[in-house]
């Protein structure tokens, strides 16, 4: 009987379905293909006499081929010598094409890696790349397409009252007194560096003796298991709480499991800390700070002199990986956080969690799904970083559909399983489903942000809007229980992670469609969606801030400010884009009803039923955006920049983003003349100036300088700008800006040292902004 069913079967699926055992519906591609968005993977077994299911014949992309098992003899069809040569040297060239990653990864893996990176003819005109490249004497720094100085080129006139305001000694000194003030307010924290170079073990003891007590860990630990190991997923929480009691119920910390456990119980302390914002009392302070400020320069410095072997422990990358969430919540640069995430993609890659493993005998079945959630999260945290820095992705393009983890529960599975259970379905909430929804859309967005990078925004605009509808569709298809606004739980924690999840789906969107907006004229049909597209997405990621607003949310929810300082701490750059996004659109409909407006009504009518057969623009072009007015967007943008000033005493918080978009709403308001935009610049720069001064004065007043000053509202002069400025307030905007004389009289060296102090929040160089370079 088992003879009789093995008779020979041609092979109809797809290979992609065969390997899922999926149903295929046989075309090209196929529909399971198109949903998990692998259309260009979607291929089919050639029989010699075959039709090619494509309707035109396509260049299939060279695949690297799977290693062969030792005296597995492999009999290839039978061509002659010349043909095999030829075939050979155009194997070897396809293996060999230039490519972003052609280095980061070897010949011969069980994961299907691709050579997926588009390569568009790249016109003489096209731009070699989509950043800016700022030059300072013998040093030089890239800015991606997400930065200041790249996005300030899209608003030319903002661009130039900036470049100018050196010229207005009235906003030079409001500038320098706002950056001296927010200098005073920030702590800086230690640098690794600074660190002596002392042993790995010495280190070690180190770490134990700075352990805080019992009762802060338990605190902090419950504090980590009730906000993290959501979205991200590093640590299966009951084997780590096992270990833990295992680490107090002995006093012999010495052993080489235990003491390899102090830094990984470290570095989770080190994060949990930032969202609770006391000590249970008084005493346990100095564990506080320590955990604050040292913690992780300590945990950093101890894995730097790891030798070779432990480096390849899981622990040892479970570290490394809460180290990145550790140095991101404290806001370390962006190339930094970048090069530190490409760092741990390589390293992961070394101990293989790129690599197919499900069939294999070596990992037990707990291993092996813990490997796949760290990979998950590690390949997650490198896109975000990237996105963030505007920087390519460091993770190749890997088909990450084997390596998905399961939709389980930490309890549902330990080290004595031998058989995962069965994966949940996904409108079942369990500790795993906000990471495998993201993995759903992951390999997607990793396509998207290399389409990006390496494509002209000109030249792929069907590609692009493609791929950015694949976005929307898996932003629709976010479960049931990860919906925020399906839930009634108002949990901060809950919230927190929803909205989390919602913007790492947007990221890539924006990203897409940003370089669109600024090249593709308004008359082009896919205009009108592109910009639907990301406005809707911006809209909704500035909504996010009133989700944890301290001055909206329910004040009896205990930590609502570390929650609002943890979002904007995530969230920060896409709030910023977010909102240029919307001042963008402000500056369409200004210009779409300028043009409209030079007409009289019988000839806009007609123009406009001529535009309307040529496809062109109407100022509101959709449904979606009459529901936003330009009032209510002005006001979306003004919120945001009242959020921003509040928060100018924070780290992270760049008075120049704050500068930067209240001239920028400024500039796209008003409709009228030159000189009569240049007053409103003028007043948004000033207004922002001191709404950002009168709170590090509040701040200084309270907790940091201990002084009392005599005019509490220095802002008592300064009124709303309306679309024309009246004559007193313009003649109180040119005095000169109020100084600080009752803080500087306090201290003849705080005095001496704002004397010595040089701001450079206009600073410019052949034109352009040097940011923080």
């Amino acid at each position: 009987m088992e003879s009789q069913r093995k008779r020979p079967r041609p092979v109809v699926s797809c290979l992609r379905c065969r390997e899922k055992k999926l149903k295929c519906d046989r075309v090209a591609p196929c529909q399971n293909c198109v949903k998990g968005g692998y259309e260009a993977e979607c291929t089919y077994h050639q029989q010699p006499d075959a039709v090619d299911p494509h309707s035109q014949p396509k260049p299939k992309r060279a695949k690297i081929a799977e290693a062969i098992e030792p005296g597995t003899l492999w009999m290839g069809p039978s061509i002659g010598i010349i043909e095999d040569l030829q075939q050979r040297v155009l194997k070897l060239e396809s293996l060999h094409a230039v490519g972003p990653h052609a280095n980061n990864y070897g010949p011969i893996r069980d994961a299907s890696v691709q050579n997926s990176w588009p390569r568009p003819e790249i016109s003489q005109s096209s731009s070699s790349y989509l950043g800016t490249l700022v030059v300072k004497g013998s040093r030089s720094r890239y800015h991606g397409q997400n930065d200041r100085i790249t996005l300030l080129n899209q608003f030319a006139e903002a661009k130039t009252f900036i470049n100018q305001s050196l010229n207005n000694p009235s906003l030079v000194g409001l500038a320098k007194e706002v950056q001296f003030l927010q200098n005073k307010s920030q702590t800086p924290n230690e640098s690794p560096e600074s660190l002596s170079g002392i042993e790995s073990f010495p280190e070690l003891q180190s770490l134990l003796g700075s352990l805080p007590s019992k009762t802060v860990c338990d605190q902090l630990l419950l504090v980590y298991t009730q906000n993290l190991e959501k979205n991200l997923r590093i640590l299966h929480i009951p084997s780590f709480l096992a270990c833990y009691n295992a680490f107090w119920a002995t006093s012999d910390h010495e052993t080489s499991f235990l003491s390899m456990f102090v830094p990984l119980l470290t570095v989770v302390l080190s994060i949990s800390v930032i969202t609770e914002t006391a000590p249970p009392s008084p005493e346990y302070s100095p564990s506080w700070d320590y955990l604050e400020q040292h913690a992780v320069g300590a945990v950093h410095a101890w894995m730097q002199k790891l030798p070779r072997k432990p480096r390849t422990d899981i622990s040892t990358l479970q570290v490394r990986s809460l180290l990145l969430l550790a140095r991101q919540l404290r806001q370390v640069s962006l190339d930094e956080l970048w090069k530190e995430s490409g760092s741990l993609v390589r390293s992961a890659m070394v101990m293989g969690l790129h690599v197919n493993l499900s069939q294999s005998k070596s990992l037990s079945p707990f291993q092996a799904e813990c490997r796949r959630r760290l990979w998950v999260s590690i390949v997650e945290m490198d896109l975000q970083t990237a996105i963030a820095a505007g920087m390519p992705v460091m993770t190749p393009a890997l088909d990450l559909s084997p390596l998905t983890p399961s939709n389980l529960n930490d309890v549902d599975f330990d080290e004595s399983t031998t058989e995962l259970p069965l994966s949940r379905p996904m409108d079942e909430e369990t500790d795993s489903l906000a990471q495998i929804t993201l993995a759903q859309s992951l390999a997607l967005r990793i396509r998207t942000m290399n389409l990006v990078q390496h494509t002209n925004p000109e030249e792929s605009i069907e590609e692009r809007l493609r791929h950015g509808q694949q976005i929307e569709e898996s932003l629709q298809m976010i479960p049931p229980p990860l919906k925020l606004y399906d839930s009634d739980n108002s949990d901060p924690a809950f919230v927190l992670n929803r909205v989390i999840l919602d913007v790492h789906i947007r990221r890539p969107l924006l990203s897409l469609y940003r370089p669109v907006l600024a090249s593709l004229p308004p008359d082009d049909p896919s205009f009108l969606e592109i910009q639907r597209a990301s406005l809707d997405s911006s809209i909704a990621i500035l909504a996010y801030q009133d989700t944890f607003d301290p001055n909206i949310f329910d004040l009896d929810i205990p930590n609502i400010n570390s929650y609002w300082n943890i979002f904007h701490t995530f969230c920060q750059n896409d709030i910023i884009l977010a909102a240029l996004t919307v001042c963008e659109y402000l500056k369409f409909i200004n210009q779409q009803t300028s043009i409209h407006s030079s007409f009289n009504e019988f000839s806009f009518q007609n123009n406009n039923n001529q535009q309307n057969q040529n496809n062109t623009i109407n100022p509101y072009p959709t449904n979606h955006t009459l529901s936003h007015n330009k009032a209510s967007l002005t006001r979306l943008v003004e919120n945001t920049i009242d959020s921003l000033t509040r928060r100018i005493g924070k780290k992270g918080t760049n008075m120049k983003d704050i500068l930067l978009l209240s001239v920028v709403l400024q500039s796209v308001r008003a409709r009228g003349p030159t000189e009569q935009k240049d007053r409103r610049m003028s007043h948004g720069a000033k207004k922002a100036l001191s709404a950002c001064r009168q709170n590090l004065l509040s701040a200084a007043n309270e907790s940091i300088f201990a002084f009392h000053f005599n005019d509490p509202n220095p802002l008592s002069n300064y009124e709303s700008p309306d679309v024309v400025l009246p004559p007193n307030v313009s003649a109180q905007l040119n005095q000169p800006s109020p100084s600080m004389p009752d803080l500087l009289q306090q201290s003849a060296s705080l005095a001496a040292e704002f004397d010595t102090f040089q701001s450079d929040l206009f600073t410019f160089d052949d034109g352009s902004f040097m940011w923080n370079i």
